[in-house]
């Protein structure tokens, strides 16, 4: 079909005036994609352009890594340097400018699954921005077998339900669409999502399903963007209770098919993987004490893998997804432990912390040294990969500090000072690579927990004149505000610990904010929204064994009220 003749009949089928546009751009960019001769781009550091001095260190891995190679090296790399992969593009691209090849997307009718909408091409694309956004860290359930039954009308893999729950999600990453912070706006999609996910949910209660189980998993982080952690925590428990009704976490007594046995494994493990990192990072104790028995299979074509195309590539990047999956779930493992150790409401003695500390220490080694070869530092340049790296030397941060924080000073010796140097070291340069290869507009709200994290602690410096390289420090302030701005245009939870960490800043330091132009933008109601922030996150905390409550964030948000009353 010529492209003004699709043009037309979709105005005569009444289609929004922004998906016929969205339409026009995604055309105009493919043709594009096929004659642009030079496809390399990066993004640049505000403030101070170059790498700060005090991350080059001896010892940096990463910056022996393709993707610093590509993105900080001198000269460009040349193709004798052997780049490790025939398609060296995904070093020198942004992850947003490639597509997600998945041909059953085409083949998927909205009005199945849902009344808010009736556009395929809107549904597609919202479909599409999950998978690469979001999916990727926090899966929810087996891509594949989702989409086969979403296009063939099927509802043992698919419901109405997880439609909802997964299209309210994709809202937050749609970057066409308007206002998608707002959760409270009526008139936004991603709350016209959310709201019939809330109806189809009432109507579910009781009933044991998978899809409900996965459902509520993506609700679940839908609400933490949202600023309402405590309501996710809320979808997960009964998440938790659904599976146990289901017997989900058991390997199954009576023979079931591979196709079930996988989506209840994949399930199983999602739904472990993100209560521990929920329940760690809002100093909780898990709702799962142990993982689960149900073993992940070790045939890669299980997981649901996809595929990239970047422009001018010569076809389709895997993922390699089973890798990734995999990885995460023996990492959340150690999280979920650490959760439980430290939140499950036992005091922990000098000794006792020290003996956990160190043997979390090593198995998180292990885990690290036992990387396959796509995940290990010399290689990783995907979203996901950098944000696994990171959240790596986020715990091993957070258990050095408390080590340090709570125990004798003789306890703690020069090995572990540099240990916890270069863990941070190593964190920031991560977020930086990060940000040169890929930004911070396409919605993480991973990410908005990590720049969180490094930026409150640089923070506390600024007004340090003893501090060595303050300006670099200063540079990374900024870098996180662009972040935490940039990520306030997808949700809500990123524009409040913005304005927390603004006043963190200090009145003096505010000229830091003009350098990315970052402007006051926040109307009455928005501040009023604060006010239903229901979140138990704590923020600028570095260790562990501490009471969190007065740095819970809606504690903070009260706080910083009363002081500005």
């Amino acid at each position: 079909m010529h492209e003004g003749t699709d043009i037309l009949r979709r105005i005569q089928s009444g289609h929004d005036v922004e998906s016929i546009l969205d339409h026009i751009q995604r055309a105009d960019l493919l043709k594009q994609a096929h004659v642009v001769p030079d496809h390399y781009y990066q993004y640049e550091f505000p403030y101070r352009r170059e790498m700060p001095s005090f991350l080059i260190q001896e010892g940096n891995q990463y910056l022996d890594s393709w993707l610093y190679k590509y993105s900080l090296s001198e000269t460009r790399i040349q193709d004798s340097d052997n780049p490790p992969t025939e398609y060296p593009i995904i070093y020198e691209a942004p992850y947003h400018a490639a597509e997600m090849v998945e041909p059953r997307l085409d083949h998927i009718d909205a009005r199945k699954w849902t009344c808010i909408i009736d556009d395929n091409s809107l549904l597609r694309k919202l479909l599409e921005t999950y998978f690469m956004t979001e999916y990727t860290f926090y899966p929810a359930f087996q891509k594949n077998y989702f989409l086969e039954d979403m296009a063939a009308g099927r509802s043992k893999y698919c419901s109405s339900l997880l439609v909802h729950a997964v299209l309210a999600s994709a809202c937050h990453g749609y970057s066409k669409m308007s206002h998608r912070s707002q959760f409270w706006n009526p008139r936004t999609l991603g709350y016209q999502f959310l709201a019939e996910a809330r109806r189809l949910w009432e109507l579910e209660i009781g009933n044991a399903r998978l899809t409900t189980i996965q459902a509520a998993i993506v609700l679940s982080l839908v609400h933490d963007a949202n600023g309402s952690d405590e309501v996710g925590r809320s979808y997960l428990t009964q998440a938790v209770a659904a599976a146990h009704a289901m017997h989900l976490f058991s390997t199954p007594t009576k023979n079931s098919d591979d196709l079930e046995y996988y989506a209840r494994a994949f399930t199983a493990w999602a739904l472990f993987g993100l209560q521990a990192v929920h329940s760690f990072h809002v100093f909780k104790a898990p709702i799962l004490s142990m993982p689960p028995n149900i073993q992940l299979s070790t045939q890669d074509d299980c997981y649901g893998d996809f595929g990239l195309r970047y422009p001018s590539a010569k076809g389709p990047v895997s993922v390699n997804y089973a890798n990734t999956f995999r990885t995460l779930s023996e990492f959340r493992v150690i999280i979920n432990d650490v959760a439980a150790v430290f939140f499950s409401g036992f005091k922990n003695t000098p000794d006792t912390i020290v003996d956990r500390i160190k043997g979390f220490c090593i198995r998180l080694d292990s885990w690290y040294r036992n990387l396959s070869p796509g995940l290990k530092p010399k290689e990783i340049l995907f979203p996901w990969q950098l944000k696994l790296h990171m959240h790596y030397y986020n715990l091993i941060v957070y258990l050095l500090e408390t080590l340090r924080m709570t125990t004798a000073p003789a306890l703690v010796d020069d090995s572990v000072q540099k240990a916890l140097s270069d863990a941070k070291i190593k964190m920031e340069t991560l977020l930086r690579l990060y940000y040169l290869r890929h930004g911070f507009e396409s919605y993480d709200i991973f990410i908005v927990i990590l720049l969180a994290f490094i930026g409150f602690m640089h923070a506390k410096t600024l007004d340090s004149s003893k501090m060595v390289d303050l300006e670099s420090r200063k540079s990374t302030v900024v870098l996180v505000v662009k972040g935490l701005g940039d990520q306030s245009n997808n949700c809500y939870l990123a524009r409040v610990v913005f304005r927390l960490l603004k006043g963190s800043i200090g009145s003096k330091n505010d000229f830091l904010l003009k350098e990315v132009g970052i402007v006051e933008e926040d109307g009455e109601d928005e501040k009023a929204m604060e006010e239903q922030v229901n979140s138990s996150w704590p923020v600028d905390l570095e260790w562990i064994d501490v009471d969190p409550e007065k740095n819970r964030l809606d504690n903070m948000i009260r706080k910083t009220k009363e002081l500005e009353f």
